[in-house]
């Protein structure tokens, strides 16, 4: 059996899974991705198949940016996924539970891209990345985990099913003078009337814009061309929530403002 059909077989056996919505499992053995190249092709045609029911991608994600969840799924770089594009609602928003199979919550700074960035023959570089904004957004990621089991989760597998990405909540897009001040400013996260988190930007790999440089060079690596007028979410500063059905989220941004969004 070629790698072309067992990538096209994998893709098929996620597509199916999501689409029942179906508690998350590893990949079947003869279809798992033994190496990250091969987990992007994956991932790649599961995207392709969500164009196929009419699901386009308007972006991507950098999953995996802690240290401490690399070492739980024995890895050594942060990883991406895509965004698809009937998952993005705008604040304040009313984020549906039934589409999932478990929703979960981060909070992250969003960039939207003023160019393309795509595969080229050297790494990109930092003033690159910074030519390479239009602006950007405090946003909600909206996660699914499918009540995965994390122990003995592989890299790989999360990879192939697209970083567990499930939609976005953007805020009022910013363009700033100042794009440092997003490595100092603070974010809290309030559900139902209570604080449940906070963070700062600098716990997001430092600042916004590394995320966005190891995200591109990332993806890049493997092909994928990250597009002009793209969002890119760039980590989490706080501590993923799972939110209840009829509670109320307000993540404070003190640089962009808020996002909000009720779980129905």
């Amino acid at each position: 059996m070629t790698d072309t059909l067992l990538t096209e077989q994998a893709a098929l056996w996620l597509d199916d899974m999501h689409t029942r919505l179906a508690r998350y499992q590893p990949l079947p053995e003869k279809l798992a991705p033994d190496s990250l190249a091969a987990a992007y092709k994956v991932q790649q045609a599961l995207v392709r198949r969500f164009r196929l029911r009419g699901l386009q991608p308007l972006g991507h994600k950098i999953a995996l940016s802690a240290r401490k969840m690399q070492e739980l799924v024995n890895i050594d770089r942060p990883v991406g996924g895509a965004i698809i594009a009937d998952r993005l609602l705008t604040s304040p928003a009313r984020v549906k539970s039934r589409l999932y199979g478990r929703l979960g919550v981060e909070c992250e700074v969003a960039v939207r891209l003023s160019r393309d960035l795509a595969p080229s023959d050297e790494p990109y570089t930092e003033a690159e990345i910074i030519a390479a904004v239009d602006c950007v957004s405090a946003a909600f990621e909206i996660v699914d985990d499918r009540h995965a089991d994390y122990h003995g989760l592989s890299a790989f597998d999360l990879v192939a099913d697209n970083a567990w990405n499930a939609g976005i909540v953007i805020g009022e897009p910013v363009q700033l003078e100042d794009w440092g001040s997003l490595s100092t400013a603070t974010a809290s996260l309030v559900v139902d009337g209570e604080k449940v988190g906070e963070g700062v930007g600098s716990d997001a790999m430092g600042h916004p814009f590394n995320g966005l440089l190891t995200l591109a060079n990332e993806l890049t690596a493997h092909g994928i061309t990250l597009k002009q007028g793209e969002w890119v979410l760039t980590g989490a500063v706080i501590r993923t929530q799972f939110p209840d059905v009829g509670s109320e989220l307000v993540y404070s941004h003190d640089v962009l403002g808020e996002v909000r969004a009720t779980i129905v």
